[in-house]
This record gives structure tokens, C-alpha cells and sequence, in this order.
């Protein structure tokens, strides 16, 4: 297959493709975000708890 009919079909596929509307990327993109920071809490909160649960270990 030559360079030329590889990218011929590549702008076929592509107009096939059904692209997002801005919305949905929008609504998608905070969904991200939101989740983002939930698993930062979690983390956080994880990490505070086998911190003070080292620190008695230790301390003993």
C-alpha cells in the first residue's frame, strides 16, 4: 500500500468518525475533574490513616 492511498483512507475513516459536541467534552471533562479530586481525597485520607497507624506502631 502506498503513502498516498494509506492516508486517502485515513481521511475516509476519519469522516466517518462521530465526533463528541462541545457539551459532551465539557461534561466529560468535569466528570474527570470531580473524579480526580474524590480519588485525591481518598488518597489523602488513606495516607493520614496508615501515617498516625506507622507512627504508633513505631512509637511502641
Amino acid at each position: 500500500m502506498s503513502p498516498f492511498q494509506f492516508l486517502k483512507e485515513v481521511k475516509e475513516e476519519l469522516g466517518r468518525v462521530t465526533w463528541p459536541s462541545r457539551e459532551e467534552v465539557f461534561e466529560a471533562t468535569i466528570g474527570v475533574v470531580v473524579f480526580c479530586g474524590f480519588l485525591g481525597i481518598y488518597f489523602w485520607i488513606l495516607d493520614t490513616f496508615f501515617a498516625k497507624a506507622l507512627e504508633l506502631i513505631i512509637a511502641k
